[in-house]
């Protein structure tokens, strides 16, 4: 079953759960899981969300809609120590163009980190927490899953460079080595769409949060700060 996939039938139970208890119609329900934004939440920290029961993933739900929240806890791995983010910085070609790029998952940055540590020979990496405040007025796109339109836009910004987009924020699946391969394969013409959807629909995925415009950058505070050697 693909992550999307998983992620629609988790969203499912939740609603109709929801819903039941407290006797509502589904269409009531779907309008309330649009309203506080459950959907992306659930798609964002599907890994987290299927490692517990499924009461648990109801409490989940029940803090989204009762708090109203809008927030996120992010992590960067890097290998450099910094307080303000310079997107001038940022690497070339990388799935969603030049940026900021961030994960909910604090061991997936911490490794991103550990890997550039090896080969800048640094010793010393750093994992920075952030808190992310959605704001409505930001450009943000976000891909449900590992689709033809997901692929096209990383071919966009990995083959030509720079930013292809004018979007704020872009949230989305992020690339393995096994995922990469395949992605390789479709930028140089050997796999076209549809064999490359079909390899991609397997491989195992996190999550990615990039911020490329300063009025995306402003919507994170640094909330603490740490050290591996």
């Amino acid at each position: 079953m693909s992550i999307q996939s998983d992620v629609e039938m988790l969203s499912i139970q939740a609603m109709e759960r929801y819903a039941r208890r407290n006797h509502i119609t589904g269409k009531e329900a779907i309008d309330i899981f649009h309203k506080y934004q459950v959907f992306e939440k659930i798609l964002l920290q599907h890994e987290y969300l299927h490692q517990i029961g499924f009461e648990e993933v109801m409490e989940y739900v029940n803090q989204i809609i009762e708090e109203n929240a809008h927030k996120l806890i992010i992590y960067h791995g890097t290998t450099k120590y910094f307080d303000e983010i310079d997107l001038s910085k940022s690497h070339n070609r990388r799935d969603f163009g030049m940026g900021f790029y961030t994960t909910i998952l604090e061991n997936q940055a911490k490794e991103w980190a550990y890997r550039q540590s090896l080969r800048e020979k640094t010793g010393t990496y750093y994992v920075n927490q952030y808190s992310y405040e959605e704001n409505s007025a930001l450009r943000i796109k976000k891909f449900n899953g590992l689709t033809k339109e997901w692929l096209e836009f990383i071919r966009e910004n990995r083959s030509k460079g720079g930013l292809q987009h004018n979007y704020d924020v872009v949230i989305g699946p992020v690339a393995d080595d096994n995922t990469m391969e395949t992605i390789q394969l479709y930028i140089s013409g050997i796999l076209n769409v549809k064999e490359a959807i079909e390899r991609l629909r397997y491989n195992k995925v996190n999550n990615q949060i990039s911020f490329h415009t300063e009025e995306g950058v402003k919507c994170l505070k640094l909330l603490r700060r740490e050290c591996y050697e």
